[in-house]
């Protein structure tokens, strides 16, 4: 029983910390993708991210903190324009790149924390 307590333990672990470091990875790869100007760098600033944990659950999530949150879906998809009917802005995909990496890498550095 002692040695299956300490291996869940040890697992337990090796998953917080796969789990912190993808998604601090993420939140790096977000904050200096897309490809619009820096027009606004409190919204580059405010791209941060925060990890839990409860029970035996981890979770990190990528977010933009304060106000800029609104800010988010607008550049990630386009928007219309109110003083021009019919008009869109064009969409900056940067969340993608940092979805994708979370997608990819999670399983790598779980199994990298992970030590038998």
């Amino acid at each position: 029983m002692k040695i299956i307590e300490d291996l869940t333990a040890e697992v337990r672990t090796g998953v917080n910390e796969g789990v912190r470091e993808t998604t601090k990875e993420a939140s790096k790869i977000t904050r200096e993708a897309g490809g619009y100007q820096n027009r606004r760098p409190k919204y580059r600033k405010s791209i941060g991210w925060r990890f839990q944990t409860s029970g035996p659950m981890a979770e990190g999530q990528v977010y933009a903190r304060g106000h800029e949150y609104s800010l988010t879906h607008l550049l990630e998809n386009g928007h219309h324009l109110w003083n021009a009917p019919g008009v869109m802005t064009r969409a900056f995909p940067h969340w993608k790149p940092g979805d994708e990496y979370a997608n990819a890498h999670l399983a790598q550095n779980i199994l990298k924390n992970i030590k038998f």
